[in-house]
């Protein structure tokens, strides 16, 4: 009888620290908060004090999804290699030091992205569709002032510091500096601007140039390529987008329907209580 109760109880404790279940796979308690910090500091980069416990749930969710995302991309003969994981990396992320649930989440994404490419192809958005949702939707494209910046990552200040110095006399040859990455342009509101930026950067010349700025992913150095002042974003301008959103609109379209599908094919529970 002892033993038996023994069992019984080894048993509900093992039981006790599982968060969920994907068919016969278990995730523990134990395993879920390493992977929760990384997840959390190096995809969304928040800090890990602001965390709360349903962000915690949100994080489970998460890493079902992936299971069964990485499952089925087996399935379909689709996979990542290292190759297109380090040029993904590069060309959103920049940083280069990351844990390995960072990576298998960035690995999910190329996989989702892959997994659309085989299921909807190439995604046809005609001129009249641009137009309709642009005068539709004109309220959105009223922008406040903003400014272009590319941006120069680097991973020591003494590289960084070369980097400031070509660039403030107009010398663009860097490819012989080690550990230099060259992040895409991208448009920011002047008014979100953290003071730092605003600070070195104002009156946003083109060409202007900020300082070394220590982050996370190293150091990184900002440069003006442009500013638009506040109004509605030209027809002509907006197209891009109005073509880019569409097209991603109707991928989560997708796959939204591909997962209701998929995830019919899998047991999945959830013991949030023990978290």
């Amino acid at each position: 009888m002892f033993r038996f109760l023994l069992i019984f109880w080894l048993v509900s404790l093992s039981w006790a620290s599982v968060v969920a279940r994907v068919g016969s796979e278990t995730i523990k308690k134990d395993e879920i908060y390493p992977l929760f910090q990384s997840y959390w500091r190096e995809i969304l980069h928040l800090p890990i004090a602001r965390a709360t416990k349903l962000d915690v749930q949100s994080f489970v969710v998460e890493l079902v999804r992936a299971k069964i995302i990485h499952q089925e991309a087996k399935k379909m003969g689709i996979t990542v290699n290292n190759r297109e994981l380090e040029e993904y990396i590069e060309k959103n992320i920049g940083s280069k030091n990351l844990s390995n649930v960072a990576l298998e989440f960035i690995r999910t994404e190329i996989l989702i992205n892959k997994i659309l490419d085989r299921l909807v192809g190439n995604v046809e958005v005609n001129e009249n569709q641009i137009i309709a949702y642009y005068y539709l939707n004109l309220r959105d494209f009223k922008m406040p002032a903003q400014v272009g910046l590319e941006r120069f990552v680097t991973d020591s200040l003494d590289n960084a510091n070369e980097v400031y110095y070509r660039l403030s006399r107009g010398i663009e040859f860097l490819e012989d500096i080690r550990g230099l990455r060259k992040g895409e342009a991208m448009w920011y509101s002047i008014q979100a601007l953290p003071d730092v930026l605003r600070n070195q950067l104002s009156p946003y010349q083109i060409g202007s140039l900020s300082k070394p700025i220590q982050t996370e992913s190293g150091y990184v150095i900002f440069r003006v390529i442009g500013r638009r002042n506040e109004g509605i974003i030209p027809l002509e301008e907006a197209k891009h987008m109005v073509r880019s959103k569409l097209i991603r609109e109707k991928r989560q379209e997708v796959l939204k329907e591909w997962l209701a599908n998929i995830l019919k094919k899998y047991r999945v529970e959830f013991y949030f209580s023990q978290l």
